[in-house]
């Protein structure tokens, strides 16, 4: 099977939606530690990610937790301080979870790094960025980052993050060269992954009872790929590929995915400003070809739409909708990656 790593922030949303994945083997997250808007340190950013850890994530389901965005908000020192937290609370849980390394790392800031691998005996996650990608010329530099943190190649997953992909990209060139140099080593597997879901102020932008389709560039950088190489494939489920956003919430809207491209049905508030619009919207997605043809049996998130449909579930706020949008999402590129027809043919785009 195709191994499928998803990108995921590290929020409420993504971890209920990761509750439900069924395979567990060939879908490996990379969760992204991002701070909330009130976090006063790195301790509490890392105590409520733990949290819905716990909460959500059954035993032996294997997690990679990237903590480099904490060093936005908390500075350089921050993802090891993170790490070493992290691993504490979920040890107290009987979590065991892959750090995410980087090749620009500096090695001898690793140790923290090791002693976790070797606690764990999960292996590492090696995220090489689109940039360092294009200018790599040698693994070398990436297998002694791995020698720093005590991990054959064997027992790493290796990500070509190509990170947000703009209209007219021309995406594999820019990691050709990168894959072709990796697939020379045992690596347990090399990954291309990239995004393209529009940043927030596009789609505020965009008028509401409406339904709109969004090209998955990604998934035209997926087929290119698997016809060159036997390479893994990752996106950025239905999220943009910067930091989550902060302001004022969206109205009622669920991110559907559909073969390449994404239907982004996007209602307006009730006229008190409330949710109950969310109703309509799930049935006129229910009555829609974009509904799949197992119905609730999709996915949890498909399940959850439904009973919004039939009035038997409150509307929720955008954190259900986000939750039942990457639930859908993770369970539509399963299939189409187990599927032998893989992707169909991209429609007509509005954005």
């Amino acid at each position: 099977m195709t191994v499928y790593v998803p990108i995921l922030k590290g929020r409420r949303p993504q971890f209920q939606a990761l509750r439900h994945v069924t395979d567990q083997d060939d879908t490996r997250p990379v969760v992204e530690v991002e701070p909330g808007e009130r976090d006063a340190d790195v301790k509490v950013s890392v105590t409520r990610l733990a949290g819905e850890v716990g909460r959500n994530i059954p035993d032996g389901v294997a997690l990679a937790f990237d903590t480099a965005p904490l060093a936005r908000r908390f500075g350089r020192s921050a993802p090891r301080e993170a790490l070493s937290v992290l691993a504490t609370l979920l040890e107290d849980r009987g979590h065991a979870f892959r750090p995410v390394i980087r090749p620009d790392d500096d090695p001898g800031g690793l140790g923290d790094v090791r002693r976790l691998v070797a606690d764990h005996q999960m292996g590492v996650c090696l995220r090489v960025d689109g940039a360092y990608a294009c200018g790599l010329g040698d693994v070398r530099p990436l297998l002694e980052q791995l020698d720093a943190v005590g991990v054959a190649p064997e027992r790493a997953d290796v990500v070509v993050d190509r990170g947000y992909l703009p209209p007219g990209s021309d995406a594999v060139t820019g990691v050709a060269g990168t894959v072709e140099l990796l697939l020379g080593v045992p690596w347990q597997s090399v990954v291309v992954a990239a995004g393209s879901f529009p940043a927030p102020g596009d789609l505020r932008a965009l008028p509401p009872r409406r339904v709109c389709t969004i090209g998955r560039r990604e998934a035209r950088l997926w087929r290119e790929a698997r016809r060159r190489w036997p390479v893994g494939v990752g996106d950025y489920g239905v999220d943009h590929p910067g930091p989550p956003p902060e302001g004022r919430p969206f109205g009622p809207n669920l991110r559907y995915t559909t073969g390449d491209t994404w239907r982004l049905y996007q209602w307006p508030t009730d006229a008190s400003g409330g949710y109950s619009t969310f109703y309509d919207l799930c049935r006129t997605l229910r009555e829609s070809a974009d509904w799949p043809r197992d119905g609730p049996a999709f996915s949890w998130g498909d399940r959850r739409i439904e009973l919004a449909a039939l009035g038997r579930a409150g509307p929720g706020g955008g954190a259900q909708w986000k939750a039942y949008s990457v639930s859908h999402h993770l369970a539509s590129i399963r299939r189409h990656l187990d599927d032998e027809e893989a992707f169909t043919a991209p429609t007509d785009q509005d954005i």
